[in-house]
């Protein structure tokens, strides 16, 4: 009984190798007929060694095509993040937490309040952001801070950002969800870059995201960043804490605006930058903003933490029927020296027959980075130092350690409407042991009056935060 052995080529190759060698050997065939034996059998076995070799290569083109790594998608883990390796996708775990404590010392003025010192969890963030199919952006971040004050306040988690984003087109994005309002170049700046460690007084009362019209709101916006200029717009809802609700037996409508923000800089440069920007926005006050069925407020906290709860300046709760702010903008890096200031103004239409109010305010900033490197700047925003030697007990680096000073004010008196003024006069250290690390010390001398009542206090807060 015979065996009988087949053989298949792996490739087109191998196949058309075999084949041209099986027809070369019937084409021979005939000439080779009248040889003798012998030398029919040298060309015959020539002819095989030949095919052979030609197989031999290609089994080796096989093996190095089957050793190359395949071109799937890969995964590149950076720290926190992951992302393709073709860029097309990306994931990754945002945060930041910080720990204030600080202590007042009232040296004046006939308010009767007693200033609270102790310590507060002032921001526990968490959140992911990303990119998909390389067009599509992502974000969710939420602060749990105030899980850690009172277990029955009933608003544990704070929903910062909650959106997505489309960038296909050049220099162009379009945002929906819940973002930051294009308003105040300070408001605008993340709590990890800010220089002293609070928001200026004015900044705080007109853009607040519950009682006023700026910060974290619902809506759609269109951003174009230009190679020294910046532009964005939209149309803004309220903070998505704030809920279409029924208070007085009466529906309330959450209020809406159209909000702007234009930012040029006509010197930018690593270490050198001019920064000129204004932004505005009007608002439909609706019927509520958060505090069961009023339409819009003014208020700003010390300038000191959220340790103590105090408000030395508040308009009160307003009956809006729409209102305005708007805010100029100048800022410059130059070395290791910062500076930045804004001037803020808000209006209120009020329903009816009842006045209308304006109020005014502003700050500014000045800072040194006593190590020598700057501040950054990109996209009309500046952001904290980067350190040139982290601080390191084996290396010898120091990070990098920063002083500031600012005057801020606000004047929130009107006709007969006594809001109060208020002047701050705040003094900063920074130090910087690396990128994600930030321990701040600030003073802070605050100087109020608000229908009479007179409050003079000197605070001192202190900070350690961390962000990835």
């Amino acid at each position: 009984m015979h065996k009988t052995t087949s053989f298949k080529p792996k490739s087109l190759k191998s196949t058309l190798l075999l084949s041209t060698a099986l027809f070369g050997a019937v084409l021979t065939g005939p000439a080779l007929a009248g040889q003798p034996v012998e030398a029919r059998v040298q060309k015959l076995e020539a002819t095989i060694l030949e095919l052979q070799r030609e197989l031999d290569a290609v089994k080796k083109d096989q093996a190095a095509v089957a050793a190359k790594p395949a071109q799937d998608i890969g995964v590149v883990f950076k720290g926190p993040a992951i992302e393709a390796s073709d860029g097309s996708w990306s994931f990754k775990v945002r945060g930041r937490v910080e720990a204030d404590a600080a202590f007042y010392d009232k040296t004046g003025g006939n308010n009767p309040v007693d200033l609270n010192n102790g310590t507060e969890l002032r921001r526990a963030r968490i959140g992911v952001d990303g990119k998909i199919f390389h067009d599509w952006l992502y974000r969710l971040e939420a602060d749990v801070a105030k899980g850690s004050r009172n277990d029955q306040t009933g608003s544990e988690v704070d929903v910062k950002d909650a959106w997505i984003a489309y960038a296909g087109l050049p220099n162009t994005r379009i945002t929906v969800g819940q973002h930051k309002t294009p308003n105040s170049l300070e408001q605008l700046t993340s709590s990890t870059d800010l220089v002293l460690l609070e928001r200026p007084l004015a900044v705080e009362a007109f853009n607040h995201r519950l009682t006023a019209g700026g910060d974290f709101k619902a809506g759609v916006s269109v951003g174009y960043t230009g190679t020294n200029y910046t532009a964005t717009g939209g149309v803004f809802g309220s903070n998505f804490a704030v809920n279409s609700n029924t208070a007085g037996g009466a529906a309330n409508d959450e209020g809406w605006g159209v909000h702007g923000r234009a930012t040029f800089a006509p010197i930018q440069e690593k270490g050198k930058v001019l920064h000129l920007g204004t932004s505005g926005y009007w608002r439909n006050a609706g019927g509520q903003n958060g505090f069961g069925g009023t339409s819009v407020r003014f208020r700003s906290t010390p300038e000191v933490s959220a340790v103590d709860g105090h408000r030395f300046v508040d308009t009160g709760n307003l009956a809006a029927d729409t209102y305005t702010s708007a805010g100029v903008e100048l800022g410059g890096i130059y070395g290791p020296f910062f500076a930045q200031a804004e001037y803020l103004v808000a209006s209120v239409d009020q329903t009816g027959v009842l006045p209308d109010y304006n109020f005014d305010g502003g700050y500014v900033t000045l800072g040194y980075v006593l190590t020598g490197e700057s501040r950054n700047y990109r996209n009309g925003l500046f952001s904290r130092v980067k350190p040139a030697n982290p601080f390191s007990l084996k290396g010898g680096g120091a990070g990098a350690w920063e002083i500031a000073a600012r005057f801020s004010t606000i004047d929130l008196n009107d006709g007969a409407l006594l809001g109060g003024s208020q002047d701050n006069y705040a003094f900063g250290l920074n130090w910087y042991p690396n990128d994600n690390i930030r321990v701040g010390l600030n003073y802070v001398r605050i100087d109020a009056e608000r229908a009479g009542v007179t409050t003079e206090a000197d605070a001192v807060v202190t900070r350690v935060g961390v962000s990835w």
